[in-house]
């Protein structure tokens, strides 16, 4: 990616001169590019700095199995919302800009996916993490009690047909992906459909705005607040429970009782425990589809990257192999073994309480 070209590319949208005087990719960016730019738009006295978000499609569609697109329209649907969204600005693809790839631009806001002082030690940091952790919980208290069919978020996204089918809608969806997209027969892994689809649970509480990936390293923090919730690639309509699964660590915190029983009192309804369980494998499942999926990606050229292939050949073996040794367990019992808090791999310190 060349300054010049997307300060021509820019200036057309902005319908005004552009300069741009930053650019750089985060990485690891292994679902899509993401590039921050520094714009200068406009002249003379008109002139103004913009901080501003690029987010492109890898040339191999990325890991995720969701079209940019979606993303896109979840986001223009927030933003007028009462969840905190960067605030999206235009959706475009099949231009010569970025070979033709699809790609969205947002404003950038001032913050940052990491906290500091979470790793403070003793007492003081103590106070810090549960602060960060209550948090996290109203952010996704907001999601999850967001009116969607307000905000036209079933017009881009699936909803399930009931409540009772919440996780089973899901379920079936990424089953299918895993049967379209699966680089080999993996019988074993069948044989891990079958068991979770004996337990899929039909007790949720309601049909909720799912973020997918969140938590510390997915949003913007300024303050110990979030700011901004990034990255929707895999918003659905579904189960809540699926988030605090999916949350990056943030129930190794602080006490998780403590923590999920604040989010139940800001969100107004409470999280089904056999869901809280199931969710926790389907997680791993629904990351394990991702990764290998992308393997197709590497195979045909499209995405040579080293860590694409060693992702995507070695997801099936751990992660499935982890699920595998699980068949035949209740879900409740599989979810305790399979816990990364049982496995003391918590991503963050957490001075020892009695």
């Amino acid at each position: 990616m060349e300054k010049a070209d997307v300060a021509t590319y820019f200036a057309g949208r902005f319908d005004a001169p552009v300069e741009i005087t930053g650019l750089r990719q985060t990485f690891p960016g292994m679902s899509r590019e993401t590039w921050m730019v520094g714009a200068e738009v406009g002249e003379g006295a008109s002139t103004k700095h913009r901080d501003l978000v690029l987010r492109i499609d890898l040339p191999s569609g990325g890991i995720v199995p969701v079209p940019l697109r979606t993303e896109w329209e979840v986001y223009r649907r927030l933003w007028p919302s009462p969840v905190p969204v960067a605030e999206p600005l235009w959706y475009d693809e099949g231009l010569p800009f970025a070979e033709g790839r699809a790609h969205m631009v947002r404003e950038l806001v001032d913050g940052s996916t990491s906290v500091p002082e979470i790793n403070t030690p003793g007492p003081e940091g103590d106070a810090i993490r549960r602060e960060i952790a209550f948090e996290h919980a109203e952010k996704l208290a907001l999601v999850h009690s967001l009116d969607w069919k307000k905000y036209g978020l079933d017009e881009v996204l699936s909803a399930p047909r009931s409540v009772a089918d919440a996780v089973r809608d899901d379920f079936e969806t990424w089953k299918r992906i895993w049967m379209e997209r699966k680089s080999a027969p993996f019988p074993e892994i069948t044989d891990v459909l079958y068991w979770l689809e004996e337990q899929i649970p039909t007790d949720s509480p309601r049909i909720s705005l799912i973020k997918g990936n969140n938590g510390i390293g997915e949003e913007i923090w300024r303050d110990r607040k979030i700011v901004a919730m990034s990255d929707w690639e895999l918003a659905a309509l579904g189960d809540p429970a699926q988030d605090w699964a999916f949350s990056q660590g943030m129930l190794s915190l602080w006490d998780p009782a403590e923590t999920l029983a604040h989010y139940e009192r800001v969100a107004g309804f409470k999280l089904s425990p056999r869901t809280m369980a199931f969710s926790q494998l389907f997680i791993a499942f629904k990351a394990m589809v991702c990764l290998n999926s992308a393997l197709a990606g590497f195979i045909d050229g499209r995405d040579r990257r080293p860590a694409t292939a060693v992702m995507g050949m070695s997801s099936p073996t751990n992660m499935g192999g982890r699920l595998v040794s699980l068949i035949g367990m209740d879900i409740e019992d599989a979810a305790a073994v399979f816990s990364p808090a049982r496995h003391g791999s918590s991503p963050y310190f957490r001075s020892e309480r009695a």
